[in-house]
């Protein structure tokens, strides 16, 4: 019997249940074309919603208590072949590995995450991702990646303990929805470093500026742990492809 994909409507009801009560549950989908454009699509329109709450909302209450629109920082120049492969395969790949790979339970798989973690939370690691071929040559690059590798070994030495790895575990299925929303939340605030300037009052309203980053994540920790991980690479780049189809059309 063939297998059923799910609807549009399907796909934004099991959404809103998932975040009521988030749950390791997959729903065995093999990975399609159709799947993709269907989940891009629940997440367009999310993000639809989201972007109206920002205008009529976030966006006057920021500048409310800032004095001013907030300043972005500058892009790395670089050619159109890096900015492409930063956008559309390092920032999905390793942000993805950071933030959602770790949300399914193995001591390989919450270090590696952690570590990337701490990477980003470095100064201004998260830029790293999207210029990853032009920091090559940057020596704070490998400092951050040096001590993201002490993070990650450190934190697998530890879970290869057995005590720690059932502790753990145990905990981590008990209380997955501190862990969700958690990794949500750290992706999200992460994109805070993209203004240029982050003061006191910038970092307290970090949950309204980084407002469309943590819904991404959100979603993206939804089709992870339904979908699997593959399709949550897809979906981030085809998130940051509106982005990058934005910036050539200023060309």
């Amino acid at each position: 019997m063939p297998e059923t994909k799910p609807a549009l409507k399907q796909i934004l009801r099991d959404f809103w249940r998932f975040l009521l009560k988030p749950t390791h549950e997959d729903q065995g989908h093999g990975f399609s074309i159709r799947l993709a454009l269907q989940l891009f699509l629940a997440l367009f329109i999310i993000r639809a919603v989201g972007i109206i709450l920002e205008i009529n909302g976030f966006q006057p209450l920021v500048l409310h208590f800032t004095g001013e629109a907030l300043q972005k920082q500058e892009q790395v120049s670089g050619n159109m072949a890096d900015f492409l492969i930063g956008s559309l395969l390092s920032a999905p790949v390793f942000e993805e590995l950071a933030y959602r790979w770790g949300l399914r339970f193995s001591p390989l798989r919450v270090a590696v995450s952690l570590g990337l973690i701490a990477f980003y939370w470095l100064p201004y690691g998260g830029s790293y991702s999207t210029s990853i071929v032009e920091v090559l040559d940057d020596p704070g690059f490998y400092l951050m990646v040096g001590m993201a590798l002490v993070v990650g070994f450190t934190v697998y030495a530890l879970l290869r303990i057995s005590f720690f790895a059932q502790t753990i575990r145990h905990w981590w299925t008990r209380h997955f929805a501190w862990v969700f929303y958690g990794s949500s939340l750290l992706f999200g605030f992460m994109h805070i470093f993209n203004v240029r300037e982050v003061t006191v009052t910038v970092a307290s309203l970090a949950f309204f500026i980084t407002f469309q980053q943590i819904t991404m994540g959100l979603f993206n920790g939804y089709v992870r742990m339904r979908y699997g991980f593959g399709q949550a690479i897809v979906q981030h780049s085809l998130f940051n492809l509106v982005f990058v189809l934005i910036h050539l059309g200023e060309y």
